[in-house]
């Protein structure tokens, strides 16, 4: 009988310690770098980019490959946005070190000195269904990059608000959507070339 009461509270306690470990699941932390700027899906991976580098956390197995500027092309430590294109390319923009494109195996990187990239600091990407790629600068305004050239938007040549560009959404009738520093939300209408303000 005795057996039999071990064996039941041996039972109850592991269902108990079951239900208290799964009560709250859901918040998992992870961490690299004190600061978290941009998060991308990509099948089973989640890439993140911290004041660290950049993360590629594989979501099945938990698994996490760290990149940096000393074991990998990444040119800056501090990845401000990340979007990824239709062939799995990742686009990783950083802090005064331009724009860099990582295929899974090879870098390439895009900067001021080697690209119409209009200034270093990339706050900002989005990709449109077309493959290119709308580009959020930190004092430079908005780059477009069509893969061979690159056409840039900014205060004196366009509607645009502010060359601060923090944010960009792409909707479903492709109209890009643009959240500048300090001149509010700003539109880019497709087939258009203007720029309307919405405050």
């Amino acid at each position: 009988m005795r057996l039999i009461n071990g064996v039941n509270l041996f039972l109850v306690l592991i269902l108990i310690s079951g239900v208290l470990f799964s009560q709250n699941p859901e918040w998992v932390n992870f961490t690299y770098g004190n600061d978290v700027y941009a998060v991308a899906i990509e099948g089973s991976y989640v890439w993140v980019g911290t004041s660290g580098g950049l993360v590629r956390l594989d979501r099945t197995t938990g698994a996490m490959t760290f990149y940096n500027r000393s074991n990998s092309g990444l040119p800056s430590n501090y990845v401000y946005s990340i979007a990824i294109d239709g062939r799995g390319n990742k686009w990783i923009g950083t802090w005064f070190r331009g724009l860099a494109m990582f295929d899974g195996s090879r870098w390439k990187v895009y900067n001021m000195t080697n690209s119409g990239l209009p200034i270093d600091i990339v706050h900002s990407i989005a990709i449109d269904k077309q493959g290119n790629k709308w580009i959020g600068t930190y004092g430079g305004g908005l780059a477009m990059f069509d893969g061979s050239r690159w056409t840039v938007y900014n205060t004196t040549n366009s509607g645009l608000p502010d060359n601060d560009v923090l944010s960009i959404a792409i909707d479903g009738q492709g109209n890009k959507w643009i959240g500048t520093w300090g001149g509010g939300l700003a539109v880019y209408r497709e087939g258009g070339v203007i720029l309307n303000v919405q405050r």
